[in-house]
């Protein structure tokens, strides 16, 4: 039985391969694995979302997103382009760019901290002591988290990935177990809103932050004494994490304005509302990870950069066939999806239906890839700066007039020119 199911999907990823005209055995392998902790990582995420969806206010599970929000807003100071540049230097073979973007990272994140007391003492000082105090503790946890966490640039540079998979299931189960914990606590103690806030801020971020810390002291010792560094990693990070400003800004405004705007219970409404699509995303988003050593490799070349140039398009449009398909399956499934799972968030579903639409050309974010891949500043400068100014209008211009719709609509017309653009620039 096993084996003719083994020949079944042998069948079907030479169809696959086929059809697409790609490497399936290779894709298969490497995202096997990550599909395996993208899986786990899932389930936990879900079975949290249920413990929030039920015992957790609208009010307050609001109030907990805005702070991941602001602080996610704030890992600009992490320099989030370093963990793009460790990930191709160790792809080329300079291990040492690893530890030194990690130092680097680290020293930089302490902007987090900085940042985060102001806002704490400001929210103090307006008298909303349960935000101010959840700011705080978490600004002083975050740098260890964002530096340390970039042992999986280095794995999934030296395409490594079952390795990745193992420490990253490790990850997931602590932030899982911790969390659960948490709510647990949440419930049979029936913490009032201020402790339940500072407890699940805390946890959330210690149980990012400690497994980091351990994954990293061991990919360190993996490294050789006789490692080098790549030159050119250092400057090419702090020159695209510097072009990460507002796409990270994009990523979040949606969350802040809304909160701003229409307080913590549509936040809460919103956040349900695209949290299976971005589940999804990530699944789908395995298969770049898994090609961008490839990429960077073949974009090493001028004679298989115009072949990529000619061939990838091609292989997009089918692969958005196949997505195309799967957002079918979710609109048609979601209403019973929300039913069995977020029972008291029915309202969402429309919003989530509709969202899910900018999954269908998803394909053709491997041009994002490939961009990052060939390092031409200039390409990069074009899209990290057009598409995150385009959905940051699109959110300004219809969140205040729309709601929760115009959030909506924002994330889809930026996703939709995150998807282009970088197919056009790649191509030119």
């Amino acid at each position: 039985m096993i084996s003719r199911g083994m020949r079944v999907m042998e069948s079907a990823l030479k169809a696959l391969e086929r059809f697409l005209k790609i490497d399936t055995a290779y894709v298969a392998r490497g995202s096997f694995w990550l599909i395996l902790g993208k899986a786990i990582g899932t389930i936990i995420a879900l079975a949290l979302s249920m413990l929030y969806a039920r015992f957790l206010l609208k009010d307050a599970y609001g109030d907990y997103r805005y702070v991941l929000s602001v602080l996610g807003l704030l890992g600009v100071f992490a320099l989030p382009g370093m963990g793009v540049a460790i990930r191709r230097a160790v792809s080329r073979g300079y291990d040492y760019a690893f530890i030194r973007g990690a130092r680097i990272i680290l020293f930089s994140s302490f902007g987090i901290t900085l940042s985060g007391i102001l806002i704490g003492s400001y929210l103090f000082w307006q008298g909303n002591a349960v935000l101010g105090a959840a700011f705080v503790i978490a600004s002083f946890i975050a740098p260890f988290n964002e530096s340390l966490s970039v042992w999986r640039g280095f794995f999934e540079g030296k395409m490594k990935f079952r390795k990745k998979t193992y420490y990253n299931i490790w990850a997931h189960v602590i932030y899982g177990l911790s969390m659960m914990s948490a709510m647990v606590a949440i419930i049979v103690w029936k913490l009032p809103h201020a402790q339940s806030m500072i407890l699940l801020i805390s946890t959330y971020f210690l149980s990012h932050a400690i497994p980091s810390a351990i994954f990293y002291r061991k990919t360190v010792r993996l490294i050789s004494k006789e490692s080098v560094d790549d030159p050119e990693s250092i400057r090419y990070g702090l020159k695209l994490s510097a072009l990460y400003v507002p796409q990270t800004a994009s990523n979040y405004l949606d969350a802040i304005i809304l909160y701003n705007l229409l307080g913590s219970s549509a936040l809460a409404v919103y956040s349900f509302a695209i949290a299976i699509p971005e589940q999804m995303k990530a699944f789908l988003s395995t298969v770049q990870t898994v090609v961008f050593p490839k990429l960077s490799l073949k974009t090493n070349d001028r004679h298989t950069t115009q072949e990529l140039k000619k061939t990838l398009p091609g292989k997009a449009l089918k692969a958005s066939i196949l997505t195309g398909v799967l957002v079918v399956i979710y609109i048609l499934a979601a209403p019973v999806l929300f039913r069995v799972l977020f029972p008291k968030y029915m309202e969402s579903v429309l919003f989530s239906q509709i969202f899910t639409l900018s999954l269908i050309p998803f394909p053709f974010g491997v041009f994002n890839a490939a961009l990052k891949a060939e390092g031409n500043m200039k390409k990069i400068y074009a899209y990290n700066t057009a598409v995150p100014f385009i959905q940051i209008l699109a959110l300004l211009v219809l969140i205040p007039s729309y709601g929760i719709w115009g959030a909506v609509g924002g994330r889809i017309i930026g996703r939709f020119a995150n998807y282009f653009l970088p197919f056009l620039l790649f191509k030119k």
